[in-house]
Formats: structure tokens, sequence, C-alpha cells
């Protein structure tokens, strides 16, 4: 005879499975992953966060969801150039998403947009270099979507280009002009997507946008020679210096290079490196040139076929030509892509991590409140808790007295006078009169470091938004 479940033991079974489903639920999130928003452009190129607007009115916005692997940090430390999720340490409430820069007993520097690391061993600096795939998502494209008018190429003569397919028949000089032909700047939307750049022509001054001039350049395109071409130079500028690096082609007579001709204050020896390779006539290349951090670097079809190592150069200005001798070639896609531009602070422009502890970057330093701009404000009132002073963040707003809205202390006229609204590292809120501060009213110390066990987890990949009116799909891994 069969046996039927009694109605208490299936409603039972529905609940149990039901608190397990939550138990769950709650165990992934935790320990395992977790999604996110990225709320704000700091992180870009990598991570997009932005507000489209059009005449002051927002149209759109763009901004990325991220997966999170919080269980890796169980298991190991985080490692440097990770994309890292933590809690913020002057506001535990909030989480925050950088580029882990700085490890636990490392001096690091910025300095001439770069980072620098001291070898404590030499007593030294040395540039802090990133590894190819962090590389690959900072390169930002200048000239990419809807160009201004002052970007394009410029033929002898002064013929404008506004195209970067380019048939030459005989021999050529192309100018990369941007900003009206001077240096290249860094631009806040270089890197954004196409479709966004359109909608991105007025942002607030705090953006800080085309402040610096910037030499890290990555020159990149598609030759296809003739058969009297006798060589392909691409010509980057860093200041008074100028890297040429030169391709021989079909009725080549000397062998390519790369080369430096230093600028005339210099007193540096000559620095050339051969390169063997000579292009074929009617077959298409895929040629890059770079000049990155004290680098030069020449490849062809992907592969890096020379470098050269050369010192700092004090002065950024910068500029990129192309020089086609004796003879033409079919040229497409012809791209220029600036590195990002790292500033320092009013704090320091230097720090030494303790153990324990790291150091923390967003990826677009124009516009990212990270580990150069953190300070603890101690503030200390009649009713304080323990009548100590209370740690929080210390966030001013712009010159001209409006907030933000992350700024800390908040003082406003209310019916009772002036209030003083202030937040603390806990992310507690605390209220009193603005009168009742006490002497010394308030201390303001850097507070760069992040501990880690703040440091909750990995971003792995952007799984969205995809966005038909801007033409913006962000599916990718996170480098």
């Amino acid at each position: 005879m069969a046996h039927t479940k009694k109605p208490h033991q299936r409603w039972r079974e529905n609940i149990e499975a039901f608190t397990v489903a939550i138990v769950m639920a709650v165990m992934l999130k935790y320990f395992a992953v977790e999604a996110y928003q990225i709320p704000t452009g700091s992180m870009q190129p990598t991570l997009m966060g932005l507000e489209l607007r059009e005449r002051g009115q927002l149209v759109g916005e763009i901004k990325d969801r991220i997966l999170v692997d919080k269980l890796s940090y169980h298991l190991r430390d985080p490692e440097r150039f990770e994309v890292v999720i933590f809690k913020y340490p002057l506001n535990r409430a909030q989480n925050f998403v950088k580029r882990l820069v700085g490890m636990p007993g490392d001096e690091l520097r910025i300095q001439y947009g770069d980072l620098w690391l001291k070898d404590a061993q030499k007593d030294e600096w040395r540039v802090l270099r990133r590894p190819s795939k962090v590389m690959a998502a900072h390169w930002k494209a200048i000239d990419e979507g809807p160009a201004p008018r002052d970007v394009h190429w410029m033929a002898e003569g002064n013929r404008s280009v506004n195209s970067r397919d380019i048939d030459a028949t005989a021999a050529t000089t192309l100018t990369f002009m941007a900003h009206g032909g001077g240096s290249i700047l860094d631009t806040y939307e270089h890197g954004y997507p196409p479709g966004a750049r359109a909608a991105m022509r007025q942002f607030p001054e705090f953006h800080r946008s085309n402040a610096n001039t910037v030499g890290d350049l990555r020159f990149t395109g598609r030759v296809t020679p003739r058969a009297e071409l006798e060589s392909v130079t691409v010509e980057l500028s860093e200041g008074g210096r100028r890297y040429r690096f030169t391709l021989p082609g079909p009725r080549a007579t000397a062998s390519g290079r790369i080369e430096v001709v230093w600028a005339q204050i210099e007193r540096y020896e000559p620095s050339s490196v051969e390169v063997g390779t000579r292009l074929e006539a009617g077959r298409t290349y895929d040629i890059a040139a770079e000049n990155l951090d004290d680098r030069l670097a020449l490849f062809l079809d992907g592969e890096t076929i020379a470098t050269l190592e050369v010192p700092p150069a004090l002065d950024q200005a910068s500029g990129v030509k192309l020089e086609l001798s004796g003879g033409g070639a079919r040229l497409e896609d012809l791209q220029v892509f600036r590195d990002i531009f790292y500033t320092g602070s009013d704090n320091a422009t230097s720090w030494k991590i303790p153990e324990g502890h790291y150091f923390m970057l967003g990826d677009n330093t124009q516009d990212s409140s990270d580990s150069r701009e953190w300070r603890t404000l101690a503030l200390l009132w009649n009713g304080a808790p323990d009548g100590k002073p209370v740690l929080g963040n210390a966030r001013e707003g712009p010159a001209d007295g409006r907030y933000l809205p992350d700024s800390n202390p908040i003082r406003e006229n209310t019916p009772d006078g002036v209030t003083t609204f202030f937040r603390d590292v806990y992310g507690e809120r605390h209220v009193f009169p603005k009168s009742a501060e006490k002497p010394p009213a308030s201390r303001i110390d850097p507070a760069p470091f992040v501990p880690r066990a703040l440091i909750a987890g990995r971003a792995l990949a952007v799984f969205w938004p995809f966005s038909f009116r801007f033409s913006t799909y962000r599916l990718q891994w996170i480098r």
C-alpha cells in the first residue's frame, strides 16, 4: 500500500528547502562571487562609470557592472596590479574599486606621469612597468570615434587627411595633429567608447582635463608597401628628443633600426639598435611602435622585433610622424594611443608602505579619490563618544563652496543654527551644533594605505552594459 506524505510534512520540506537556498545564496555572495556597479570614472579606461549629458540634461549613462571573485583572497594575498574591491578605510560602509599598485614594504613615487619603485638594495629608483595584459587595458585611443576638429593627419603641403586609411602613391610625410598641432595631452575623454565621446564635451573643472603633456605613446597601423618603397619610419617625439623606428622596404639601401636623436642640450652617447626584417612589396603588415616607461619597442605582425632602453625625459611634450621614403604604400587604420598619466597630489608624491598594508590608485588619476588623496579628520565636540576626537574622512568640496556627494564634514544653516554633519570611519553619522566643536577643532592627516583585512575581492569581468544609443557593448575580462 502506497504511503502519502502528510500536508505538514510537505510544508516542512518546503521551508527547509527555502532556508537552505537562502543560506547558500548568502554564502555564495559572501565567499565566492558578487556583482558591483561602477559609479564614477576613476578606473577609466579599464572600468567605465559615466553620466552622459547633452545641454546639461542626463541622456544616458555608462556604468559597468562587474563580477567580483571573493574566494581567492581567502586562499592567498592580493598581487600587484590586480583590480581589487575593498572597504574604504575612511568610511567602511563604502566599497571602493581601485588598482593595487603598492605592496607591503614598498617605497613608491609618482614622477613624469609614471610610477616608480625604489630598489632598497641598490638605493635607486626604477620605473614600475606594468604587465602587457594591463597595458592593453591602459592604452587610450586618441582619435577613436567622433574626433574633434583638431585631431587628424596632415600631409605635406598642409593637406589635411581626415581618414585613418591613406593610399600614398609616392614618398610622403604625415604628421599627427592633436590639440591644434601641439603636444598630445591627457584629455579626459581619451579611452572612452566611441559612441560616448560625442556627449563628453563638457566636464566639470575638477576633472583636470588637458593639464599635462603625455610622452608615452603608441602608434599602430597596417602597411602594404609598393615596389619602389625604400623605408617606413615612425617618429615619436618626447621633448627635444626624436625616437625613430625604421623598417626597410623592398628597395631598401640600408638596414632598419630604432634610433634616438637626442635633444640639443642632452649629452648622451649615440643610441640605436638594428632591425633585420625587410618588408616585401604587396604584402600587408601590422606595425606598431611605442615609447613606454623609458623603453622603445618596435612590433611587426604582433611580434616584438627590437627594443631600446632610454633615460627618463624631463620634457614630456610629444608628437607623431610617419615617413615613407623612396616610394609609396597603402596605409590603413592608422591610430595613435597614449598611456594613462599618473598625477601626484598635494599630500605627497612619494610613499613608504608599512607591512600589512597596500597602496591603491585609480587608472584615471585625473578623477580618482585614492591613496594619493585620502586624509583623516579628527574632530572633537561636546558630547563626542568617550569625550575623544572622532576620526572621519576629510573630503572637501570644490572651491565655490558646493558640497560633493561624499563631502565630510558638511556644515549647513538649520533652524537651530549652523549644524555640523560628520561621518566617522565606520560610516556612522554624527550631528551636532558647530558651536559644540572644541579646540583644537580639527586635525587633518594623510591616510593613504589600505589594511589587508579590508580587501574583499578581485574584479573578474565586466558583464554589462549594452547601450544601443551609444554603441557601447561592455563584455570583457578585467586586466
